[in-house]
């Protein structure tokens, strides 16, 4: 009896996938339908409608409507493929993983550094399509059309936030390897080299910060500044990435710069003019931060990043708060930015500390003196 009762459970869990009745019959009506350029409004009547019942349903419910649509309409092959796909990127973290990668490369091309990616035939094309059908033609889906649909349903969408950060720094750590390593006359200048390496650095940053806003909004951005940096910031990657060249390492740091930033003005703005609840919420998760930032220059804080990508993220993450985000500083504590003028002008930053404070608005004058006396 053992024995019948295993098989008798082995076979319930091995029975083929099914759709719930009410989802068949719907299904078996609309394969009747008969599309032509008079009836596309089927077409946006009932994909659509079919698509939000299958999310409530067991997860294979719509590759099986998507398997039977493909039997009937030949036309419908772009949007199953979509819908499909939503269904696993919504369960498989892996598959989302995935997907953001073959959005970085798709928006980067061939990584080759001669040409802007925003210029290149890749870029936005690459990212997101020209087109998303022609007649008898199957077009591959774009990956940044395919997130966009999909990164609202992710279940556990704070992954998104590590991933991105990732490959933020990997492909940064990618663009400036490859700009060290070229033999171009023009790039004997170390500064100038650099210069380029992180401007590219910044366009990956921008992509990793509208892929993280588009997915969590203020959500994943407060994240992003209370625990996924931070984390980022303590943990060793030594053993993993080996030795890089140190031009790689300050990149690196920059693209982790330049993505905070972005995405809090994605998210907050950089004026004054914002509901008092979001000038709230920005104070409170940016004065986290830096207090955070402040701590660690203050010597209470032990970092696992190299010294290289800690130094240039600092000296970015002011530089652009400075510089186009002033509104921010008069949010932090005294405290907090007296801390961070004092690191800066240990690593002989003096003229970025002075403008740091000076930013901070008249209760910081007494901390200008102070520098400008030391200075």
């Amino acid at each position: 009896m053992a024995i019948i009762k295993r098989l008798e459970d082995f076979e319930q869990r091995v029975s083929p996938a099914m759709l719930p009745l009410p989802m068949a019959a719907l299904v078996s009506l609309t394969i009747t339908f008969k599309l032509d350029k008079s009836l596309e409004y089927l077409h946006a009547v009932a994909g659509p409608a079919l698509e939000n019942c299958a999310s409530g349903c067991p997860w294979p419910s719509m590759p099986i409507i998507g398997s039977l649509w493909a039997q009937k309409v030949r036309r419908w092959h772009d949007f199953i493929v979509v819908s499909s796909s939503r269904s696993i990127f919504r369960q498989n973290q892996e598959a989302v993983a995935q997907l953001l990668r073959s959005c970085f490369t798709s928006f980067l091309g061939s990584l080759h550094l001669s040409t802007s990616p925003l210029m290149s035939p890749s870029g936005v094309n690459g990212l997101l399509g020209t087109f998303i059908s022609a007649r008898g033609l199957r077009p591959r889906v774009a990956p940044g059309f395919l997130y966009l649909r999909s990164c609202r349903t992710i279940h556990h969408v704070q992954d998104v936030n590590n991933v991105i950060v990732e490959l933020v720094a990997e492909f940064a750590r990618d663009l400036s390897a490859r700009w060290a390593s070229t033999d171009s006359s023009c790039l004997k200048s170390t500064g100038a080299s650099l210069a380029v390496a992180t401007a590219t650095a910044k366009e990956v940053a921008t992509l990793g910060a509208s892929l993280l806003c588009v997915a969590g909004g203020l959500q994943l951005v407060q994240e992003l500044y209370l625990e996924t940096m931070p984390t980022w910031l303590l943990s060793a990657r030594k053993d993993k990435l080996g030795n890089l060249r140190v031009v790689s390492r300050i990149v690196e740091g920059y693209a982790m710069a330049y993505l905070l930033v972005l995405s809090g003005a994605m998210a907050w703005g950089v004026a004054a003019k914002q509901p008092s609840w979001a000038l709230s919420r920005r104070s409170h998760v940016i004065g986290v931060h830096l207090d955070f930032v402040a701590g660690v220059l203050d010597g209470n804080i032990s970092l696992g990043c190299d010294p290289a990508t800690w130094k240039a993220y600092v000296s970015c993450l002011v530089g652009l708060i400075v510089n186009f985000s002033p509104l921010w500083v008069q949010e932090v504590k005294q405290e907090t930015l007296r801390k961070l003028a004092n690191g800066l002008r240990g690593w002989h930053e003096c003229e970025l500390a002075l403008s740091l404070l000076e930013r901070g608005g008249a209760a910081a004058m007494d901390s200008v003196a102070e520098l400008l006396n030391i200075i």
